[in-house]
């Protein structure tokens, strides 16, 4: 199984508009971050994680010709807003993709964008998807996926497991159930947004504690804000933690 880190960014990314600080004003192209996404290759499948704005730019930085479905965390603008690029995967590919969620986070992506959904015709185009909501453990194409109920503030919205990968971005905490569903990973990608507490996002600290408890082999951060240079971080984590970047390649084995 590959993983891609196509975008790690909280949801200004990174550098952010007319700001001038040491980490935007960075020459490392691993401070230069898009809105947080992975691509998830599995059995000759491509499973998308979440439509950032970026999603174009991202398709053709990592060479992406083929979506096959998208999971979404939640329906937050960084995370949702690039869904009409799916209707180029639509054109290439011929297929119609299929969406899952949590059925309040489909909901308002139907609501968000009633112009995909209304039925009327549209000469430019428009994503053809079918928008399915998911409450529990569930079947594509023969993998199992696992949805990850976690906290973004006081909103319950999904991370996923897939093998022994978990992808949690837009995390404040894990309620005590979900921790059932996160042990033995080789590869866990969390959400560590600042030094200093958020809340809505896990601290570098507050990541690493949890971390510690799930004990993935290999643990990548994700969701960061401008705060975090990369080169700084990478020297002060502990072994087996490192800040993820764009474009980066994971690999573990299929489940």
């Amino acid at each position: 199984m590959r993983i891609v880190i196509l975008g790690c960014a909280t949801s200004t990314g990174v550098p952010i508009i007319g700001c001038k600080c040491r980490v935007c004003s960075s020459p490392n192209p691993k401070n230069k971050r898009t809105r947080s996404s992975i691509l998830i290759q599995a059995y000759g499948k491509n499973i998308l994680v979440d439509t950032s704005p970026d999603l174009r730019f991202q398709a053709l930085a990592n060479n992406i010709t083929r979506i096959d479905a998208v999971l979404y965390t939640h329906s937050h603008a960084d995370h949702t807003h690039g869904i009409d690029e799916l209707r180029t995967f639509n054109f290439i590919n011929g297929n119609v993709i299929p969406c899952y969620g949590s059925p309040e986070t489909i909901s308002s992506i139907k609501r968000n964008f009633g112009y995909i959904f209304d039925g009327s015709l549209s000469m430019g185009g428009k994503p053809q998807l079918k928008m399915i909501p998911v409450t529990d453990t569930f079947n594509f194409e023969g993998i199992t996926i696992v949805p990850v109920e976690v906290f973004h503030a006081d909103w319950v919205i999904f991370g996923y497991r897939i093998g022994k990968l978990a992808y949690i971005t837009d995390c404040s905490g894990i309620p005590e159930k979900s921790f059932s569903r996160l042990g033995g990973l080789d590869l866990l990608i969390i959400d560590a947004l600042r030094y200093n507490p958020h809340p809505a996002h896990m601290s570098v600290g507050q990541a690493i504690e949890v971390i510690c408890r799930i004990k993935p082999k290999l643990a990548v951060f994700t969701h960061m804000g401008h705060e975090l240079d990369y080169e700084e971080l990478l020297k002060q984590l502990p072994e087996g933690i490192m800040p993820g970047y764009d474009g980066m390649n994971l690999y573990i084995e299929d489940p």
